[in-house]
């Protein structure tokens, strides 16, 4: 697994020290070849030219395959997220439905693991961390709806749906908080280091009659592959990080219950409301 500590550099940061490190490894190898003599010669440029084409082909298919990977996963804990959230507005729902004390009861412990959620697990995972108080609460919600056995009448038909929600809002969570930290593996890592060092190391020893050129078009080939494997970086560890995907469908869920909780107070009062149809968010 990746140090988590380079996910707490800036983007900006850590863009500046992979695109110049890259560039002044890649020009330093030219000025070494050079001074060792560990170029080509001019005749051999085109058959190396060949060998170095099927080299770089092979290095940008495998390195494109693990940005598409990264990418795919990212996009998967964000659906999570959003699956998650709309499962427990889901449940929320479902749950005014129930007779008392039951309805007060398992809507509190909802509100309740919003706010945690939002509070404390989301700052927690993304410094490495994990939030015991909110897998309390969501072990809490669980165990009430598993072991609640509703009497005759309406909450035994709506029984089947409590149940089917909370399996939908388990699974979410898991595989938010399992893949939201998952990353690529040190051995994915160690092939993309090394593969990129040998693609630029080859370039190094081609033979050009102007050093400068040289030097700024390996240059150029370092940044370029800097780039990518800042991308990596900062798509990799969903829940980690500047680019991190946020708590932002939770907060939703926060605004939308708020809402709920003055149209409960308005038909309490008997005041006319602005209708039941509230669509959570």
């Amino acid at each position: 697994m990746t140090a988590h500590w380079l996910y707490t550099i800036p983007l900006w940061l850590l863009a500046i020290l992979l695109v110049g490190g890259s560039a002044a490894v890649a020009m330093g190898g030219v000025l070494l070849a050079r001074r060792l003599g560990w170029t080509v010669s001019a005749d051999d440029n085109a058959g190396a030219g060949f060998l170095h084409a099927f080299l770089g082909v092979v290095y940008a298919v495998a390195l494109g395959l693990i940005v598409v990977t990264v990418q795919a996963d990212y996009g998967d804990v964000d659906e999570a997220v959003v699956r998650e959230a709309s499962s427990v507005g889901d449940l929320y729902r479902v749950a005014d439905g129930l007779a008392e004390p039951m309805r007060s009861q398992l809507r509190g412990e909802i509100r309740d693991y919003v706010d945690l959620v939002v509070r404390d697990e989301w700052p927690a995972v993304a410094r490495g961390g994990s939030s015991e108080r909110t897998a309390q609460a969501m072990d809490g919600i669980a165990r009430h709806v598993i072991r609640f056995h509703p009497p005759a009448g309406h909450d035994v038909d709506l029984y089947p749906q409590l149940l089917t929600t909370v399996q939908t809002v388990l699974d979410a969570r898991r595989e938010r908080l399992i893949q939201g930290v998952d990353g690529i593996s040190a051995v994915t890592w160690m092939v993309i280091v090394l593969g990129g060092l040998i693609t630029l190391g080859f370039a190094c020893t081609f033979h050009m009659d102007s050093r400068r050129a040289q030097l700024a078009l390996t240059g150029l080939m370092g940044t370029s592959f800097a780039l990518m494997i800042f991308l990596i970086i900062a798509m990799d560890h969903p829940l980690w990080g500047d680019l991190s995907i946020g708590p932002d469908a939770f907060r939703s869920l926060q605004t939308s219950f708020t809402r709920m909780a003055g149209e409960d107070a308005r038909h309490a009062r008997g005041a006319p409301g602005h209708g039941v149809g509230i669509v959570l968010q």
